[in-house]
């Protein structure tokens, strides 16, 4: 989540420019981008990072309610 969120803030101070930093963060988050837009077909372009993160967060939600530690239960 950070990754995607990095990405975001650093695209918008550098812009379309290419250097070591914006490829780093494209490699790592570019996965992330494929499932999202795998999972949702219509995201395209600006809507594509706001649902990577929402799907990141459902998922360490449902993780954590199937994995409840002991003092939950």
């Amino acid at each position: 989540m950070w990754m995607v969120l990095g990405r975001i803030i650093l695209s918008l101070i550098i812009g379309g420019r290419q250097n070591i930093m914006t490829t780093a963060f494209e490699k790592v988050t570019e996965p992330v981008y494929r499932v999202t837009q795998k999972i949702f077909p219509f995201a395209k372009g600006g809507w594509t990072p706001a649902l990577a993160i929402l799907l990141i967060i459902a998922a360490r939600l449902a993780l954590v309610m199937i994995f409840k530690p002991a003092s939950w239960r």
